[in-house]
């Protein structure tokens, strides 16, 4: 992690090395995660209701057709295989061989790394999958990314994608540089039957109103834990309570003045996490570790928070913290969404300026992240949040979706799509948000486990790891 926050603070302000990379495999065998009207339209693009005759004109598509492959630059292979297979399913002029990917590693952190050395060579590669941890270190850097616009794409093509996605694809100067076929949104999920028992709860509207903020939680995880004789806790990790945090904060991690901004969120989250690790309301549990999932499937968790990627059947994510289709507590479980409206993660399509491919690109873009019909073809295709509340709403108000990993087949997409309306990142994106959000989290598990001795302690800690790791990007006094 300290070596990828090195790579991220660096190529942030400098330009990409110029050593050739030949470590990225080339797999082509396979490739790739009722809210009120005014709250909803407010995080969606105004320009998707109203006439429909006031549309932008078509944009020209810059980028050239010499290439013979639309080449996409990736690390999630699942996604893309699920993706290509989608598109030649309802693409009947495009072959199988017209479409290649290029597998970088596993994991979003060794892809970020395994980018940068990739593009200082000279491999094709028309489009790239950028991870929401980094995806600013990339769009702010010319070198290896192109306006959408070179595609022919404007601001009409995205209208009912969701704001905080479009947010987090502009760079510094306001260009939309990466769009997204997903959209994220998180929630808590919980042991349905205990809730019930432990909390009078019966429905996922009344377990709802037990976690409706934070100060609501912490009573629920007391009454939990009392009732358990403090064996049970409250949700699985600090990880998860951070997910929901890192999206609420009231301002951006650097000021107007180009200063680290520390507020009181930062000193809240810190002495809300120690008190529940302290009293065993939050395992001591790492994320994605097998002790992570087997906190559910042993019951010795209440709840975890989870978001759109983690659902699926009894092999995703949220199927694993189940136990699987055979554990006694597999399906036994609800889904609301919690004290605060968050996402987690998030894949986007960015533009290569190397790309030569410009008609299979711009119909790969448009089919996943603008059309509303082929995206609402790929959510039911893969059971994904798409990036368009009117494809999301279509979905819920059907009522079709039925949760196999949820009791009484609850619709996780219809308390999804609340989530998502509340999200707004509007001016809280800087370029450094991946290295100081590393610093942070760390600074709060190193007051956790005792290593600094109050919250003053550990903030100037942070505060120290960030000038070490951004000394000349931010403003030091």
């Amino acid at each position: 992690m300290n070596k990828l926050k090195r790579t991220l603070a660096l190529v942030a302000t400098l330009a990409l090395a110029t050593t050739a990379f030949v470590g990225c495999g080339d797999d082509s065998s396979s490739s790739a995660p009722a809210n009120n009207s005014s709250k909803t339209e407010s995080k969606v693009d105004d320009s998707s209701t109203g006439d429909s005759s006031k549309t932008e004109a078509k944009a020209e598509n810059k980028v050239p057709n010499t290439g013979s492959t639309l080449s996409i630059l990736c690390w999630t292979g699942d996604d893309i295989k699920a993706m290509k297979d989608c598109f030649l399913a309802n693409n009947s002029d495009v072959k199988d061989s017209d479409i290649t990917w290029v597998q970088c590693g596993t994991k979003g952190g060794d892809a970020a790394e395994n980018y940068t050395q990739y593009f200082a060579g000279d491999e094709d590669v028309d489009l790239y999958i950028a991870e929401a941890d980094w995806i600013m270190t990339f769009i702010n850097d010319d070198a290896v990314s192109a306006p959408l616009s070179n595609l022919g794409l404007t601001d009409d093509d995205f209208k009912t994608n969701y704001d905080y996605i479009k947010q987090i694809g502009t760079d510094s100067k306001g260009v939309l540089k990466g769009t997204s076929w997903q959209s994220t949104p998180g929630g808590f999920a919980y042991r349905a039957d205990l809730a019930k028992e432990y909390l009078g709860a019966s429905t996922p509207a009344e377990m709802q109103e037990k976690v409706k903020d934070w100060d609501t939680f912490m009573e629920s995880a007391k009454t939990i834990s009392e009732k358990t004789e403090g064996k049970m806790n409250m949700t699985a990790t600090i990880g998860g309570l951070w997910q929901v945090f890192s999206y609420n904060r009231a301002q951006a991690w650097v000021d107007k003045d180009n200063k680290l901004a520390i507020d009181d969120s930062c000193t809240k989250f810190m002495n809300m996490v120690k008190e529940m690790r302290d009293k065993n309301y939050v395992s001591g549990e790492d994320q994605w570790g097998d002790s992570w999932f087997a906190l559910g499937a042993n019951g010795d968790t209440f709840g975890y928070f989870v978001c759109s990627w983690c659902f699926g059947d009894d092999t995703s994510t949220f199927g694993k913290m189940q136990g699987g289709k055979d554990n006694e507590n597999f399906g036994k479980w609800g889904f609301v969404k919690g004290p605060q409206e968050y996402a987690w993660g998030g894949s986007w399509l960015c533009l290569s300026p190397k790309a030569d491919n410009g008609e299979l690109a711009e119909k790969f873009v448009k089919f996943f992240c603008s059309n509303e019909e082929t995206m609402k073809t790929y959510a039911e295709f893969k059971g994904e949040f798409v990036n368009s509340y009117n494809v999301m709403k279509s979905i819920v108000d059907a009522k079709t979706n039925k949760s196999a990993l949820l009791a009484d087949g609850q619709d996780q997409f219809a308390t999804m799509i609340e989530v998502a309306a509340g999200i707004n990142l509007d001016g809280k994106i800087t370029p450094y948000d991946a290295t100081i959000k590393n610093d942070y989290i760390d600074a709060v598990n190193g007051y956790v486990k005792g290593d600094t001795a109050s919250v003053e302690d550990a903030l100037k800690a942070f505060k120290t790891k960030v000038a070490s790791d951004l000394p000349e990007q931010l403003t030091w006094e």
